[in-house]
């Protein structure tokens, strides 16, 4: 495909030259007849569109022919050009000088960055002569990749994007690409003005020397994209920018509270952008993404929030959602709005000091893993049985219904003797732990009915529901009143502005900024004598403020 795709674009020419030489060997004699026709037929289509496009929709074919195994632990997400091409407008608002910069792409994958970078660059330096034009972007970029075939297409997509220079030049770019592990290499003096990308995603378990090196972003698991974000202030210069395509999740996890506290006290945010939707432009990708800019020794001020939708591969529109500030202590969650809506409510919450600690609750999972215990699940109801509750038991409208409904569920448990741990014997407040952006509510709670307590003694809760338990005797909050605020649109807009990620975490929960526990009193009051839903809505949304 990448073969006759650079025999394509050189069509018409009386000298044509040779394909860039792949960096490991690449035996297409292996390919059937049909592989090699569609290879074929792919190349030619590409060969049609410009090469940033072309990169695009040949290493999207290539991640798409991956292993699942291999895809998932490299990290292979390919970034639209849409996307690639408002990172760079995200760089050049920060203060990029594109007479002058070096730019680097640490995991380089398919080109996405590299060969629009090119295109930057030979727009700002037109002025040269396609010698000097040539020699200014084979001195200025770089590219690293770990993958030998997707550092091939790295380096044949940033060929393609300067050939008419090359041509005019009478020679060709150098090999700019290097295929190396990107963690096990420490920069020698050499620093870019800028470090941009779209880092490999997913949780790694990196060796004792690895992880040493990279401690001060670390806390408990590790994730590709945050060590690449360490990794990112290595490499780029003092005063220089760093503009990265990553998930959301670093803005709220625990595991990130050292790279949030990194990122604030050396490379604060200049801009942070949502991707609005996750379809047709990271599909595998369970979580919300965004494109981030932060300039390395700028003192922590306010970022600009924007909200970017796709529209196809090559367009994206920018809705400014406004501007924010991180947390005075930059290791806490930082609270953004994701919508110009949220901006106000975002203001008011960073002066809010009441967490749930000071309600009288703590949050911890259910602790039953269920497919360790696969032999003790049982259907029905019978001696020595408790009731199993996973999150379907918890209905969108806040009740709760003890029921198992796919298909590798069931409705009791059978403890063992030693199984004490995984009973729980006093009241709660159950939240289920994943909900998407997508959904209506990210919060939904209720309470766990104090009549399954009393009949059985205890109940068994399954680790993808969170259990908010009473610190004392008698909370300052009352369950069902705490049920209800979490289960409303207000308690929901806040922990939006919160949460990074598909997870509602115990550590995102009690990091939920809340009103004093003393203003509940209006909502238990109505609460008891049967208030309806708008009533509870109003009194809510008045607890943060909101009209």
């Amino acid at each position: 495909m990448v073969t006759r795709y650079w025999a394509g674009i050189q069509r018409g020419n009386t000298t044509i030259l040779p394909c860039p030489r792949p960096f490991a060997s690449t035996d297409t004699d292996l390919l059937s007849a049909e592989a090699a026709w569609l290879a074929d037929t792919a190349g030619r289509a590409a060969a049609q569109i410009d090469p940033v496009k072309a990169g695009y929709l040949v290493g999207t074919i290539y991640a798409a022919a991956l292993p699942p195994d291999i895809r998932s632990r490299l990290g292979v997400y390919y970034t639209p050009p849409a996307l690639a091409a408002h990172l760079l407008d995200q760089a050049t608002a920060a203060g990029l000088d594109w007479h002058t910069c070096t730019v680097l792409d640490p995991a380089c994958g398919g080109g996405a960055f590299l060969a629009p970078v090119a295109e930057r660059l030979s727009k700002h330096l037109s002025h040269l002569e396609p010698p000097f034009l040539l020699d200014a972007i084979a001195t200025r970029v770089r590219g690293f990749e770990i993958d030998p075939v997707a550092a091939w297409l790295s380096q044949v997509f940033l060929e393609a994007t300067v050939l008419p220079t090359s041509r005019a030049a009478g020679r060709r770019l150098p090999v700019l690409v290097a295929v190396l592990d990107t963690l096990q290499v420490q920069p020698s003096g050499v620093r870019y003005d800028l470090v941009i990308g779209n880092p490999p995603y997913g949780r790694i378990a990196l060796s004792p020397e690895l992880r040493a090196g990279y401690a001060q972003s670390l806390y408990g698991h590790a994730n590709l994209y945050g060590v690449f974000t360490e990794l990112a202030l290595r490499w780029v210069r003092p005063g220089g920018i760093v503009s990265y395509v990553t998930p959301t999740s670093f803005l709220a996890g625990e595991y990130f509270k050292n790279l949030r506290h990194l990122l604030a006290t050396t490379a604060p945010p200049a801009a942070l952008d949502f991707i609005a939707h996750r379809k047709g432009v990271f599909d595998d990708v369970l979580q919300e993404a965004l494109l981030a800019t932060y300039r390395v020794g700028a003192p922590c001020g306010d970022m600009h929030v924007g909200l970017v939708t796709p529209v196809d591969e090559s367009v994206a529109r920018l809705a400014a959602v406004g501007s924010c500030t991180l947390p005075p202590r930059p290791g806490e969650p930082w609270l953004i709005p994701r919508h110009a809506r949220q901006v106000p409510l975002t203001e008011r919450m960073r002066s809010m000091p009441h967490r749930l600690a000071d309600w009288g609750y703590t949050v911890s999972t259910g602790p039953l893993v269920w497919n360790r215990h696969k032999d003790q699940l049982r259907t029905g109801a019978g001696p020595g049985l408790l009731p199993l509750i996973w999150a379907e038991a918890i209905t969108p409208d806040g009740r709760f219904i003890l029921r198992a409904t796919k298909a590798t569920h069931r409705q009791y448990f059978k403890p063992k003797a030693d199984d004490g741990w995984l009973v729980t014997t006093k009241p709660c407040v159950l939240v289920q732990r994943t909900t998407a952006k997508e959904q209506s509510r990210r919060l939904v709670a209720t309470v766990l009915p104090s009549h399954l307590l009393k009949r059985y003694g205890g109940v068994v809760i399954e680790n993808h529901v969170n259990m908010i338990r009473s610190t004392g005797v008698t909370p300052a909050v009352a369950p069902a009143t705490l049920a209800a605020f979490l289960n409303s649109h207000a308690a929901d807009e806040a922990f939006r502005c919160l949460s990074g990620s598909v997870a509602v975490s115990a550590y995102e929960l009690e990091a939920l900024p809340l009103p004093p526990p003393t203003a509940l009193r209006e909502l238990d009051g109505e609460l008891s004598g049967g208030a309806d839903r708008e009533a509870v809505e109003h009194i809510c949304a008045r607890l943060y403020g909101q009209a």
